[in-house]
């Protein structure tokens, strides 16, 4: 894999849009040489390698890969209109994929003021696995994050502990806890106890599975909270 990527002429072959041949790899494969150029800002060939193997392919699934990669490509370029459109396709592509519609309500949180259609996307994935503790804690996240923009406090708030699933018992890593909603709550001066809540849990499920650099952030961050006069 890293061999053929650094090869130029490999490269031009696979965005060469007079190509008709299949392409000789995977579309796991293209996202991965897409992603390898959008980190080394090679943002205009990473579009034209995804570009040109979305119209090579007729698979669905492959199809789905391709624009949300171009979703995520629009989003580093900040046209988010065209990540937007990107995302859609993809969404329409495999409906019922749950990383799919929390990338999907973000952006519709983030950008386009969108808060009952990303509250939406969000009941839908705790309703396609309401089974699996990170999807859960996702939607949560995503749901409290719209209510903070919609002004609702309390529902808000209430999304923070229901996102605190089964204390995070069910999680394999730290790294899957998201502090958004953590953050968002604090910035408005709302919550304060039960995120704090939430820091300790993260922090106690962290030295539990042993993983030392989150556990010392986030005995750092409960600290903060200590340390505030309340």
């Amino acid at each position: 894999m890293l061999g053929r990527e650094a090869n130029p002429e490999y490269l031009r072959s696979m965005i060469d849009p007079n190509k008709k041949q299949e392409l000789p790899i995977s579309p796991s494969e293209v996202c991965y040489q897409a992603f390898s150029l959008m980190k080394g800002k090679r943002l205009d060939e990473a579009e034209r390698l995804l570009a040109s193997s979305l119209a090579k392919t007729e698979d669905k699934t492959a199809a789905a890969l391709y624009h949300s990669a171009l979703g995520v490509l629009h989003k580093m370029k900040k046209d988010y209109k065209e990540a937007w459109r990107h995302y859609e396709r993809a969404e329409k592509l495999i409906p019922d994929d749950p990383a799919l519609k929390i990338i999907v309500a973000r952006l519709l949180i983030e950008q386009f003021a969108q808060y009952d259609q990303a509250i939406r996307r969000a009941k839908r994935v705790l309703k396609i696995l309401p089974a699996n503790p990170v999807f859960v804690h996702q939607a949560f996240t995503t749901i409290g994050l719209a209510q903070i923009k919609r002004k609702k406090k309390q529902e808000a708030i209430e999304a923070l502990e229901k996102s605190i699933v089964e204390d995070f018992e069910g999680f394999i890593t730290a790294k899957n806890i998201d502090f958004h909603l953590v953050e968002a709550l604090l910035r408005n001066d709302w919550g304060e106890n039960i995120c704090c809540q939430f820091v300790s849990k993260a922090l106690a499920f962290a030295k539990n599975k042993k993983e030392k650099p989150f556990a010392d952030a986030f005995e750092k961050m409960l600290k903060a909270f200590q340390n505030v006069d309340r």
